[in-house]
């Protein structure tokens, strides 16, 4: 599966042609998801946590977290190259995976 990950987003930015790979699952509350939909060159403190689990390996494949929350029917895939803000990000069905 393929997506196009968007260097410091802005929330209109969203595109499918990069592979990935999700190394961890994040579930915020939906006010959480809806700030980071408005806000999202914010630091985070779950992208934070997890840096050491994002990075582009030398395959080309992205790993990355995956942000959803119950009310929303997509994830936000994120890899952070090293910051503590979401620095790349890509929608994602959650339809796709089995999230329970």
């Amino acid at each position: 599966m393929k997506v196009n990950f968007v260097r410091k987003p802005t929330p209109s930015e969203l595109y499918p042609q990069d592979e990935f790979i999700i190394e961890k699952v994040v579930k915020l509350s939906k006010e959480e998801f809806e700030d980071l939909l408005k806000n999202p060159l914010n630091d985070r403190s779950y992208v934070r946590d997890n840096k050491s689990l994002m990075f582009e390996d030398k395959d080309g494949y992205w790993h990355c977290i995956y942000v959803v929350a119950e009310d929303y029917d997509y994830g936000i895939l994120i890899e952070s190259e090293g910051s503590d803000y979401p620095r790349y990000t890509a929608d994602l069905p959650k339809a796709l995976f089995d999230l329970k």
